[in-house]
This record gives structure tokens, sequence and C-alpha cells, in this order.
């Protein structure tokens, strides 16, 4: 099931994004910087972005007896990048859970609540390395711009995936995986 995030699902929430830095990012991002992660940190974060009602769309994936296996976020383009308008900041889907369906019904959710809000188009900034890179152009999505970032004291290629028209998530998206949205 997926379902807008609430600050009871912090733990959980920062549990699934944890784990899932230290399983994709091994040989990609310095081995300190994930060990140095933190649950209790990243719970505080995500309180504290749940808790501000500027803080964009949060939407869990739920499998069997309510356990959250992914998340997203999304909202208003963070950094000018042409026209495009709204943003995909998160997807994080725990390692035993890829390739299931969540993470497109996830991506479709909150492109679906950015196109009720008014906006038209979307883009999420994806490390080169990632192996997801895949997954988004699956999806339709294509590499845009480029940046160098910082992670851990190593400078990392980050790429602009997007979608031009958010209409490309409204085709099919009922029958996506499956999986029920609350």
């Amino acid at each position: 099931m997926i379902r807008p995030a609430q600050i009871d699902d912090a733990r959980d929430m920062a549990r699934v994004h944890v784990d899932t830095w230290r399983t994709t990012y091994v040989g990609i991002v310095p081995d300190e910087h994930l060990v140095n992660l933190s649950y209790e940190r990243c719970q505080a974060s995500w309180i504290e972005h749940l808790s501000n009602p500027k803080g964009g769309l949060v939407f869990v994936a739920e499998a069997q007896l309510g356990q959250i296996v992914a998340l997203a976020s999304g909202g208003p383009l963070r950094e000018t990048l042409g026209s495009f308008d709204g943003e995909l900041y998160v997807l994080y889907v725990l390692q035993p859970f890829q390739r299931m369906g969540y993470g497109k019904r996830l991506v479709t959710q909150v492109a679906q609540a950015l196109a009720n809000k008014g906006y038209h188009s979307l883009v999420i900034w994806v490390l080169k390395d990632n192996p997801a890179c895949h997954f988004y152009e699956g999806l339709g999505g294509y590499p845009t711009a480029e940046k160098v970032v910082e992670i851990g004291g190593k400078q990392l290629l980050d790429v602009a995936y997007v979608w031009p028209d958010l209409a490309i998530f409204r085709q099919g998206a009922s029958s996506s995986e499956g999986l029920p949205v609350k």
C-alpha cells in the first residue's frame, strides 16, 4: 500500500533511508560516509521535514504487516533547471523489495500529486554511478544536465533525469504492479 507519510513513520523511514544508502552506494560513496550515517539523525531530519507544512510531499510504501519498505518525496524544484518546475527529491527502496514495483508506484504517486498541485514537469538528481539510473530511464526519464557534488569528501557526478510532461504518469497508473494506493 502507498500512503502519505506521517510523523510516526519517521523511525521506519530513517531505517529505509540509511539502509538503502548503505546497499546502493557501496563502492560509489566513501565507506566512511556510509558507516557514519545515523538512524537517529536521519529520523530527526524526517520528523523536521514532515512537521514543516512547506516540506513537500512524502509517501511511504508498506509491505505485509504494515512494514515500511520504501519512500519517496517531492515538491517544487529546488535548483533552477530550464523550464522544469517539480522535483522528485528522493526515492529509497530497501534492497529486498527492489524490482517489485514499489519504486514505480512511488514515483507515479509523487508525480500525480505534483500534477494535482499544478506542476507540469519532473526532475530527479541521481549519482551517475547509481544503478537506479536505468530504472529512471525505464520510466521515460532522460538525462539532461550534470553537476559535481561532494559526498564524504569525494567529488561525484550528479545527473538530472527529467520528464517534461507529468501526463506520462497518468497513463496506466492504476494498474502499476497491483499495489493499492490509499
